[in-house]
């Protein structure tokens, strides 16, 4: 009896010990499993910054722009990582001398002829670099059923009769816009046909700006053969099979292609013997774009089938103009690596002034970018609004009826760094716990809503209705700005890694 008691106690131990090490076990797995999904997506508890040892190219390192020319500035361009990182501009026709002066005096400036891809609508000599007519070699799909389409062939009926730009009338009637879309395939395409296997090709455009000290940091970190495509997130098109959102990145802010995503995007399937079965990316997808109204939209949901999903990596590909940043925890202590639609002003100042800032060790951060306009060093702005981005209005049991009760309305507001009053008739109070440079604003009419009766039809305005206006104050607490910014030193450099739940 103690015999078979004790076997049987033995087996009971055995089990309950055995229970336990697979629970452990299991538990493990688990935590791995979640550690895993959350480097990856963003959403687990674990940081989502990586401390990247980067090194500066350029050389030296940092130099005084006072006084120097552009030669001498691009003197310390690092020209050998353009052996395997090719920079492509997409431009029109229709791009405006100031905005094609700013980038290549500023961004473009450094790249001589056989180093800057430029892709255009039209054939032309620009700043010393030919602009190529991406859309010519299109095949004849393209221009058939297409009515965006027909404003490029007016440009070219208008270029071979001699009217384009003498004509000025009939030159703004071309929709300019309405051709871009058609461009990126066809740019990924010609780039890789014409600078093949390098690393990665730098897409961006004549309104970004390129850190590119930074862009070489960052690039410097991945493997190219591995299929990346890298940039600013934004919604895409339903994948209605896997009921999933795809992300595209934004053109605006520039993106980034590997040389394993251009394979990837570029392969054509072939019979046994060799010849091609599936036509080229650029006549697989027009169908899609007669439709969308974005190039950059139907170049993400290309790559997702083929199984190269977007890469977010926001903000170091950011949208906001330089004078638009939100500076917040978001925009603080990240490197930073493009911008988009800044002033052309603004572009040029910026790349003199960055020459100055750069690191060898340490990559150009949000919070430097800060030091460029100082947005919070003054109190009050007449005609100014800064407030586009980021913002609480005030409720109306606020009961805010003047500049200086919105301003003692973000006193009262713990986490409020800046404030808007839009004057007048509008009488709006407008917070925000981020602070920006803003820009100049005049007064507005306020566009009054149309009012319509029960069958749609609009009901006209009563013919004594006065207009009302708007007008725009914008103040900023610099104190308290000032000690948000001492408490914030960034000892860590934030490079962030991929992610399309962490979005603008």
């Amino acid at each position: 009896m103690p015999s078979s008691w004790s076997s049987s106690s033995r087996r009971l131990m055995l089990n309950k010990r055995f229970s336990r090490m697979a629970i452990a076990g299991l538990c493990t797995v688990i935590f791995l499993i979640l550690v895993f999904w959350g480097a990856i997506h963003g959403s687990y508890g674990v940081s989502q910054y990586y401390s990247f040892s980067t090194t500066s190219s350029f050389r030296p390192v940092s130099v005084n722009p006072e006084g120097r020319t552009t030669q001498d500035l691009c003197a310390t361009f690092p020209k050998h990582l353009l052996q395997t990182i090719q920079p492509v501009l997409k431009m029109g026709h229709a791009d405006t001398k100031e905005r094609l002066d700013a980038q290549f005096h500023s961004v473009s400036a450094c790249f001589g002829k056989d180093e800057l891809l430029v892709f255009s609508d039209l054939d032309e000599s620009v700043h010393d670099h030919q602009a190529i007519d991406v859309l010519a070699d299109l095949p004849a799909i393209y221009y058939h059923d297409n009515p965006d389409f027909v404003n490029y062939m007016w440009q070219k009926e208008m270029r071979a009769n001699g009217t384009l730009d003498v004509d000025m009338e009939a030159t703004a009637r071309i929709q300019g816009w309405r051709m871009d879309k058609f461009k990126f395939l066809p740019m990924i395409e010609r780039a890789w046909k014409m600078k093949p296997n390098k690393d990665f090709y730098f897409f961006f455009e004549t309104d970004t700006y390129v850190f590119w000290d930074n862009a070489f940091r960052f690039l410097q970190t991945f493997d190219p053969d591995a299929p990346l495509y890298m940039g600013s997130p934004s919604p895409g098109t339903h994948d209605v099979k896997q009921d999933i959102k795809t992300w595209f990145a934004n053109g605006g802010p520039g993106f980034v292609l590997s040389r394993g995503a251009m394979r990837a995007l570029l392969v054509r399937k072939t019979t046994p013997y060799g010849q091609y079965v599936e036509p080229p990316a650029t006549e697989k997808w027009l169908p899609m774009l007669r439709d969308d109204c974005c190039g950059d939209s139907v170049t993400g949901w290309a790559l997702w089938n083929v199984s190269v999903p977007l890469r977010g990596y926001w903000p170091l590909f950011n949208p906001h103009p330089l004078h638009s940043i939100p500076f917040s925890d978001k925009y603080w202590c990240q490197p930073v690596m493009t911008l988009h639609k800044s002033s052309p002003k603004d572009i040029v100042d910026v790349w003199r002034w960055e020459f100055a800032q750069r690191q060898l060790g340490r990559p150009l951060l949000y919070s430097d970018v800060w030091k460029f306009h100082h947005p919070g060093d003054r109190e009050v702005a007449e005609n100014w609004d800064n407030g586009k981005w980021d913002f609480t209005v005030a409720p109306p049991e606020a009961r805010i009826d003047s500049f200086e009760a919105c301003g003692k309305y973000c006193k009262d507001s713990s986490d409020c760094l800046q404030y808007n009053w839009r004057g007048r008739d509008e009488k709006k109070c407008v917070t925000s716990k981020s602070f920006r440079v803003g820009e100049p604003r005049q007064p507005e009419k306020i566009i009054e809503p149309e009012v319509k009766d029960d069958k749609g039809n609009v009901i006209p305005p009563p013919p004594d209705r006065q207009d009302r206006w708007v007008d725009f104050k914008s103040g900023w607490l610099t104190e308290r700005i000032e000690q948000w910014r001492s408490n914030r030193n960034c000892s860590e450099v934030q490079w962030v890694g991929p992610s399309t739940k962490r979005i603008f």
